[in-house]
C-alpha cells in the first residue's frame, strides 16, 4: 500500500472517531444526536469581538460640547447687563447699545431699542450661548450674509459672556439670526 493510501486510511479512521466521540454527547449517552456544529473552544487570548466591559476603559469619541451654564450667583438668573456694539460694515463707525434685563423688565440703564424682546431672548439663550465655542466639525453653508460685525460683553444669569458675531457663513447667520431682536437683522444695512 503506498503512503498516500495509508494517510488516507488514517484520516478516514480520525473522522470516524470524531463522529463516533461526537455522538456520545455530552452526558455520554450513546446514540445522542449529532448537531453537525464544531466543539466550542474557550481561549484565553482576547478576541477583537470581545468589548470592554470596564466602563473606563472605553474611551469616547472627542466631540466638543458647550458647558453647562449655570448661574453663579443664584439670585442673577434671569438677569443680563450686556454692552453691545454693533458695526454695519468695516467702515463704519459702531453703534453701542447697552442692554440691562431683570427678573422684573428692563433696567434703567437701557439704551437698546426693543429692549423687552431682547431681554426675552437673552434670558431664553442663557449665557451658554454667548460662551459657546464653535464646533470645528460642524458643516456650514458657504454663503455671505452681509459685512455687519457685533460684539457682546457683560453678564448673563450672573457669568461673564464675550461673544463675536458677524454674517460670513451659514453657521454665523443662524447664530446672528438668533439674536435678531437684539442684533437686528442680518445683512440690514
Amino acid at each position: 500500500m503506498t503512503s498516500v493510501g495509508c494517510a488516507a486510511k488514517g484520516a478516514l479512521a480520525g473522522v470516524v472517531l470524531a463522529l463516533a466521540l461526537t455522538g456520545c454527547g455530552a452526558s455520554g449517552n450513546a446514540g445522542a444526536e449529532l448537531t453537525g456544529a464544531p466543539p466550542s473552544v474557550q481561549s484565553s487570548t482576547p478576541q477583537p469581538s470581545d468589548s470592554p466591559t470596564d466602563p473606563e476603559s472605553i474611551v469616547p469619541p472627542e466631540t466638543p460640547k458647550p458647558s453647562p451654564s449655570f448661574p453663579t450667583d443664584p439670585d442673577a438668573a434671569g438677569t443680563a447687563n450686556l454692552t453691545i456694539s454693533i458695526r454695519l460694515s468695516p467702515e463704519s463707525q459702531p453703534k453701542e447699545y447697552v442692554l440691562e434685563c431683570s427678573r422684573d423688565g428692563v433696567g434703567s440703564s437701557t439704551t437698546m431699542p426693543n429692549a423687552e424682546a431682547a431681554c426675552e431672548v437673552v434670558r431664553r439663550l442663557g449665557a451658554s450661548f454667548f460662551n459657546a465655542k464653535p464646533d470645528p466639525n460642524k458643516m456650514c453653508t458657504q454663503q455671505y450674509g452681509g459685512p455687519q460685525t457685533a460684539t457682546i460683553t457683560g453678564t448673563v444669569d450672573g457669568q461673564r459672556v464675550h461673544a463675536y458675531f458677524s454674517a460670513t457663513d451659514g453657521c454665523e447667520i443662524a447664530r446672528w439670526n438668533a439674536l435678531q431682536a437684539v442684533l437686528g437683522s442680518a445683512g440690514a444695512t
